[in-house]
């Protein structure tokens, strides 16, 4: 009895309470912070896909209008490959990036302007498409519309 009495002192109990405390902390895995920092980067990346394909999207269903619109052209289907993504362009003073606050103060990066990808080929399938004089006109107002060369755009008769 002596003895648990002796082991029982208040300060050893601290002690031995600390060394449980610090033997839990030191269980707690690390790793799983560094993964939450790379879901960011992920994050972003998946973002900017989807933004990009977004616009892509759009694109492709604005030349579907404009055409369909033209005689002889009739239903249309647009398919365009694009090269890079969404940039914004940040404005500069000679070598600091400007700022602009918003009502809670937090300041954001002035954007100057928007970059949009380079589309590097478009296939267009039309009602109209075995018309040789449609055919033109499209390539006309893709190479117009896309700055993209006659050879990189393909137009195909709709079945």
């Amino acid at each position: 009895m002596k003895f648990l009495q002796e082991m029982m002192k208040k300060e050893k109990l601290v002690v031995i309470l600390l060394m449980g405390l610090l033997l839990l902390i030191a269980a707690f895995p690390v790793k799983e912070k560094e993964s939450l920092e790379a879901l960011p980067e992920e994050e972003d990346t998946a973002k900017q896909l989807k933004e990009q394909e977004n616009w892509q999207h759009q694109m492709e269903e604005h030349l579907e209008k404009v055409l369909r619109k033209v005689k002889g052209v009739g239903k249309t289907e647009v398919f365009l490959t694009c090269q890079g993504t969404e940039k914004n362009l940040v404005e500069k003073d000679e070598k600091d990036t400007v700022y602009t606050k918003d009502a809670k103060g937090n300041q954001t990066p002035y954007i100057a302007s928007l970059e949009y990808p380079q589309v590097i080929g478009v296939v267009v399938v039309a009602e109209g498409g075995d018309n040789p004089v449609i055919i033109g006109n499209i390539q006309e107002a893709v190479q117009v519309l896309f700055q993209v060369e006659a050879h990189k755009i393909k137009v195909m008769k709709m079945n």
